[in-house]
């Protein structure tokens, strides 16, 4: 890549970190997302006519397409005979944002350069919710909190003069210590976690130990399964099996503990809310159940409130609008796309495995701590925030093209497979 090429790209690896720390601002969250991805799907078209290898390699844009199809497919198919109407179609055509948004992911971190800054800003955003998440929930003062509730309220005039920007909580990820926060936090502590690696040992357990401690505390189950996958894959990454899942058991007593003295305080209010997601989240399965019962092929729609399947309406009116994001990834992706739509995402899955396998060892190890959040994010039995329609959804994409650049993004870089 020549010196102009590589300056004109500069702002991307910077665009990334803002991105992720801006998510529990969805205002300037998705307003960041419209002006970078407009920028630069001007700038990545101009320079794919003139040869496109010269931002990332063949593989990498055969790979982050590829990933954008088995995200984007299901939810065209879903969106034929959906009874959300207009909503779905809206939504399909808003999520073609993430295409170019995984372009962008891609090319940020498809040099050397480009990947340190990148990975280097997502590990300070980590720690900083990690470290200032944990002083909320043992000291009850957080001192990030005063600026994203400053900025939020700065930004909360704006979203109606802004198309294709919503606040609501479908759309949002969270608020500093909300569950859907913690559950970022979660997903984001890989690239601190392989930082804090990098410098000795004993920083890595410490790094694990503030991650574990806050989410341990935060009343989050989403971000304590979240954790646990990427603690396993870490520990496996380190050790063998056996004295990994022996460390992780102790770990997760450990944990336990912790969260079990938390819930005898006198302030029961955190006990309740936990119970108060679990339950909600056994109501929205049974109503993914139902709809995946009525609609087997191509699911009830992405842009569908469960009350608007009306042969669900009885199970749906047990579950509010803020509960209705807690329901498994294994039963939210049939429930709203069908048979159809979970293969192609099983078909996404499996062409990332492939892209895994044909790397070599170096560009693996590049590509791991965005791997392991992607993991983190997508563990099937967990239950988050909606894949689609939000910002969850952007952050899953923008993780999946982090994974793509870095693994395959470098043109030096021939996918060599592994004997």
């Amino acid at each position: 890549m020549s010196d102009a090429q590589a300056s004109s790209l500069r702002w991307t690896p910077i665009w990334i970190v803002a991105l992720a720390a801006a998510w529990p601002l969805p205002v300037l969250a998705q307003a960041l997302l419209s002006l970078g991805v407009l920028a630069g799907l001007v700038w990545l078209l101009l320079r794919r006519s003139r040869g496109g290898s010269a931002v990332l390699s063949g593989p990498a844009w055969a790979l982050t397409s590829v990933l954008f199809c088995a995200y984007w497919l299901p939810e065209v198919i879903a969106a034929v005979d959906t009874e959300g109407g207009w909503r779905a179609w809206h939504g399909v055509v808003l999520d073609l944002r993430w295409l170019p948004l995984m372009w962008l992911a891609a090319a940020a971190v498809a040099g050397d350069s480009g990947r340190r800054w990148a990975f280097a800003g997502l590990v300070v955003v980590a720690l900083a919710w990690g470290i200032d998440g944990l002083l909320a929930v043992t000291l009850g003062h957080s001192l990030l909190h005063g600026l994203y509730a400053n900025g939020a309220a700065a930004l909360a005039g704006l979203a109606g003069g802004m198309p294709g920007i919503a606040t609501d909580a479908s759309h949002a990820i969270g608020t500093l210590g909300s569950q859907g926060h913690w559950l970022a936090v979660a997903c984001l502590s890989p690239f601190a976690l392989g930082w804090a690696a990098r410098k000795a040992p004993v920083a890595w357990w410490a790094t694990a130990l503030v991650f574990a401690a806050g989410i341990a505390l935060s009343n989050a189950p989403a971000a304590w399964i979240a954790f646990a996958c990427v603690l396993l894959l870490e520990l496996l990454h380190k050790f063998d099996w056996r004295r990994a899942v022996g460390v992780l058991a102790l770990a997760l007593v450990g944990i336990g503990l912790v969260w079990a003295m938390a819930i005898h305080a006198p302030d029961r209010a955190a006990t309740t809310r936990v119970q108060a997601t679990l339950d909600a989240a056994l109501a929205s399965s049974r109503t993914s159940i139902c709809q995946m019962r009525t609609h087997p092929i191509n699911g009830v729609g992405t842009g569908a409130l469960p009350s608007e399947s009306s042969d669900c309406a009885a199970d749906a009116l047990a579950v509010s609008d803020a509960d209705r994001n807690g329901v498994p990834l294994l039963l939210e992706l049939p429930a709203q796309t069908g048979v159809i739509g979970l293969l192609l995402w099983l078909a996404g899955v499996a062409l990332a495995w492939r892209a895994w396998r044909y790397a070599d060892a170096t560009a693996r190890m590049r590509a791991w701590p965005a791997l392991q959040a992607l993991l983190a994010m997508l563990f099937p039995l967990n239950a988050g925030l909606p894949v689609y329609g939000g910002l969850w959804g952007s952050a899953i994409l923008m993780m999946a093209g982090l994974y793509a650049g870095a693994l395959w993004g470098r043109i030096e870089t021939e996918p060599v497979r592994q004997s």
